[in-house]
């Protein structure tokens, strides 16, 4: 009993960060939820609604992946919204200087972790729902088990991208700040490192991007998912119309399942492990 009760004093810092955040950010949540579904609706039912000729995806996998074109914008703009702060409000606060803490500064953290990626999963659920509702009306049931398959690996790309925000969370002061800089690192910094990567070395498949690692969430559905590495890419080429050789653009479509998994699995480690450093020297 007494054990139990330990346990218990242990733990309830832990949840009341959590109740706390989820009491904090509803309004946010309830943004993220709405532009999800908005999203949805935008790109899978007002085109064949207002648009009478235009056809339906020849299969509900074809739909599903057309349907996922705007998702992980969705997913990065929530992570940073509401990650950003996760840490580096702390330094605002200046919750370091508190003689007596109430709480110990890695449940703190902890709690609130937990919190926002609980807020974030719901966000993608509903997008999922709300797709896969959509793919049930026009294509009729069941759903592709590859569509639940998706819903994995999108769980695992928020972990990732939701770590990744949190390491620089521990370096960074200013909240706005962290969360301008992520998202010009997810949606241009990543991608441009990966064109010049891919133009140095087209050999190479960039496994260490996130943005390379998110295809992988469409892909997914393929029910002929491209196992061979020679299947997950193209080759491409051209000169702008200028005089001169062809010059050659490989495009890599998607890692393997396999990879995508370790690779999500290892920034989540890595980047939280760092970041716990990170915030135990700030704090000393």
């Amino acid at each position: 009993m007494q054990a139990l009760n330990e346990m218990y004093v242990d733990i309830k810092p832990i949840f009341n960060t959590y109740s706390f955040q989820l009491k904090k950010n509803w309004k946010k949540l309830v943004f993220f939820i709405a532009l999800s579904v908005v999203f949805v609706l935008l790109l899978s039912y007002l085109p064949f609604v207002l648009i009478p000729d235009n056809p339906l995806p020849p299969t509900q996998a074809d739909y599903f992946q057309q349907g996922f074109m705007f998702l992980t914008f969705i997913l990065i703009f929530a992570v940073c919204f509401f990650f950003g702060g996760i840490i580096c409000s702390e330094y605002s606060y200046k919750t370091g200087h508190i003689v007596f803490p109430i709480i110990n500064k890695y449940k703190l953290v902890l709690g609130k972790f937990l919190g926002n990626l609980t807020m974030v999963y719901v966000v993608t659920g509903v997008f999922y729902l709300t797709l896969g509702f959509l793919g049930m009306y026009y294509y009729g049931g069941p759903l592709n088990i590859r569509f639940f398959y998706s819903l994995g690996v999108s769980f695992l790309y928020v972990l990732a991208i939701s770590s990744f925000v949190t390491l620089f969370s521990s370096f960074m002061k200013n909240v706005n700040m962290t969360i301008i800089a992520c998202i010009m690192i997810f949606l241009i910094v990543l991608r441009m490192v990966d064109m010049l990567v891919i133009l140095i070395e087209p050999d190479f498949e960039p496994v260490y991007s996130l943005d390379h690692i998110s295809k992988l969430i469409s892909y997914i559905l393929e029910q002929d998912f491209p196992t061979e590495i020679v299947d997950r890419y193209t080759d491409g080429g051209g000169n702008g119309g200028m005089p001169g050789p062809d010059w050659a653009v490989r495009r890599w479509l998607t890692p393997s399942i396999e990879t995508g998994i370790i690779v999500m699995l290892s920034y989540t480690v890595i980047c939280l492990g760092i970041a716990m450093v990170l915030f135990k020297r700030k704090q000393l």
